[in-house]
Formats: C-alpha cells, structure tokens, sequence
C-alpha cells in the first residue's frame, strides 16, 4: 500500500508540475522556467526515497543524492547565470565525491571514502584554479597530498579500531 501511494504522490506532483510549464508554454503564467531544476530534485527525492524503503541498494541513495546535489547546484546557476559555468564546471567534480561519501556512510565501505575524499579535494583544486586563479595550480598538489594524509588517518584508525576489538 505504501509504494501504490508514493507512486500516487509522485504523479500527482508530476501533473502539476507538468501543467504549470503548459500554463507558461502558452502564456497564462511568466517565470515558472526558473523551476525547472525541480524535476531532477523530485527524481533524486524519489531514488533516496527508495534506497531507503527498499533493499538498500547504493546505486539508488547515489543516484538520489548525486540528482539532489545537482539540482541545488542547478538552482544557483539558473538564477546566479549559467555563464558561471565556465569557471565553475569542476563543482560537478566536487558533488561526485559529496555523492560517494553519502555513499559511504551508508555502507561504511572504504573504497567509497577514498574515491570522495580524492575527488572532493580534486575538484576543489580545479575550482581554484580555474574560477580564481591559474596561478593556483599548486593548491591542487597541497589538496592532494592532504586527501593522502585523510585516507591514511583512516586506514590507521580502521587499524586500531581493529586491533583493539581483538584484545576485548
């Protein structure tokens, strides 16, 4: 019964969804294209939405939340200016690796800190690089070097925690 309604919910959303850009297409309203990042925010709502009801499954919370974080950061273009874009192309990069670590808590799984620890630090060097300054590219060296040091803090901790759980 909980599924037929969300389904229920989510199509009802859709037809009002998909009625108001109707309205704009034809002029009764003005303004509703500014919403349209509300569509991937729904699809990413409705995929964590099933991570959570369903079987657990990691590709579901990552597609919900990579979708989530893009259309926050779809919002902010369409009323900041999608010509931002060409600095800020590398904030992909960075919610990617914000996509891996809801992943990781999730699963716990160390795979997944290494990759969003690697691509958070690996996308924020390229934001400054290229939406700062070209002369930054060294940042990008430091915030790699960091992320190593996070990844190892974890492998010892991970270590200790183990070590200690054999001694109980």
């Amino acid at each position: 019964m909980r599924n037929t309604s969300s389904f229920n919910i989510l199509a009802v959303v859709l037809i009002i969804i998909g009625a108001v850009f109707l309205l704009e297409n034809f002029g009764y309203i003005e303004g509703a294209w500014l919403f349209w990042p509300i569509l991937p925010l729904i699809l990413g709502i409705g995929f964590c939405m099933l991570y959570f009801r369903s079987k657990r499954d990691l590709m579901l919370l990552g597609m919900g939340s990579f979708m989530v974080l893009n259309s926050a950061f779809f919002f902010y273009l369409t009323f900041a200016g999608w010509a931002l874009l060409a600095y800020l192309w590398p904030v992909f990069i960075v919610l990617l690796g914000f996509t891996f670590l809801s992943c990781f808590i999730a699963s716990k799984s160390r795979v997944l800190i290494y990759l969003a620890t690697i691509l958070i630090a690996l996308g924020a060097s390229f934001i400054l690089i290229f939406a700062v300054s070209i002369r930054l590219w060294p940042i990008s060296l430091v915030l790699t070097g960091i992320s190593f040091i996070i990844i190892s803090m974890f492998e010892r901790f991970k270590k200790l925690k183990g070590h200690n759980a054999k001694k109980k």
